[in-house]
């Protein structure tokens, strides 16, 4: 079980923490500065906080690293931390986080306004701040639309040695197969990972290499999150992939959130409550899902072109702590099922 004393508990136990100094923005003081700890790739997304810097007259640095490194930072620094605001991926980081004490309830009627329920802390720990699905990628010349309606289907013996899927230690694989757990049932859900790897899946880095293998013809059908065909598709419109929103006709599609929070220890409490409150405002969250393809968390918010042209979907509403207490079993499953 060594893959779970590494993954578990921030999917890293860092004992030195490397960040990266992203960007300074913005022309206030010293003492006006705002620290981002964000776990967020960028994709065009730092403009919205040089917005929020010119129109606070503020300074703004966005500090980046991995989920788990900025963690490992925040828990390290305790009340010495320059950061105000923590960005990162993935429910199970933001529950994680919660429960070390890292996070500051913050209560606004804005951001209750402007994030649904079941994307934020019921005790305003965290705030979602964009919504990805894990869904079937299908490969658009060979594989019809509605023949993998439902993840099941994935084990379907029609799909041996023609289904690609992503390394068993991926992050959102195991927060994937977590919520599963807590929704379907370990039983169910190992039955549904056993079909799956008894189709001999090609395995690989990454959702852009599964991607990229379905397109180049080396499998047929995999899963991944949703905007990295979105990406794939702002990169090389014919490229031949598409998305199939899976399980339509019963819970609907797994999804899982990149979400936003103030530290505990935030030396500017007021104005890191102002960034969360400017970063959820629909005007804001279209530039952010322009970019990065993902989805807004307000729904009334269109998705960008290439992922829209998959329709819209129903998606499996979220329980960020019921995933999070099966990820510890969702690993030992992996483990046993051969999900390397």
């Amino acid at each position: 079980m060594k893959r779970i004393g590494v993954l578990v508990g921030v999917l890293v136990a860092a004992a030195a923490v490397v960040a990266v100094l992203t960007a300074v923005l913005g022309a206030g003081s010293e003492n006006d500065r705002l620290v981002v700890y964000t776990a967020r790739a960028h994709y065009g997304e730092e403009e919205p906080f040089r917005q929020f810097a010119a129109e606070r007259k503020v300074d703004l640095t966005l500090f980046g690293g991995s989920a788990s490194e900025l963690y490992e930072r925040l828990r390290a620094e305790g009340r010495r931390t320059r950061a105000d605001v923590f960005i990162t991926v993935d429910g199970a980081n933001l529950w994680r986080a919660r429960q070390a004490g890292l996070l500051a309830p913050v209560q606004s009627a804005e951001l209750r306004r402007n994030v649904p329920a079941d994307l934020r802390d019921p005790d305003g720990y965290w705030y979602g701040l964009t919504v990805r699905a894990r869904t079937i990628v299908r490969s658009s010349e060979r594989v019809p639309s509605g023949l993998v309606r439902h993840y099941r289907d994935l084990g379907d013996p029609r799909w041996r040695g023609r289904l690609c899927l992503r390394s068993g230690t991926s992050e959102y694989n195991v927060s994937f197969v977590a919520d599963r757990i807590a929704k379907f049932g370990a039983a169910a859900t190992e039955r549904m990972l056993r079909s799956w790897m008894a189709n001999r899946p090609r395995i690989y880095g990454s959702d852009a290499d599964v991607i990229q293998a379905i397109a180049d013809g080396r499998c047929d059908v995999g899963l991944v999150n949703s905007y990295y065909v979105g990406r794939a598709l702002a990169a090389d419109p014919a490229l031949p992939v598409a998305l199939e929103w899976a399980d339509q006709d019963g819970r609907g599609t797994h999804v899982n959130l990149s979400g936003i929070a103030v530290t505990r220890y935030a030396p500017h409490p007021q104005l890191a409550r102002q960034l969360l409150e400017f970063l959820t405002r629909p005007r804001v969250q279209a530039e952010l899902v322009r970019n990065n393809k993902e989805f807004a968390v307000d729904p009334a918010v269109p998705a960008a072109p290439e992922v829209a042209r998959f329709g819209r979907f129903k998606r499996d509403p979220i329980d960020v702590a019921g995933a999070a207490r099966h990820l510890r079993d969702a690993l030992r499953m992996m483990e046993r099922v051969g999900w390397k």
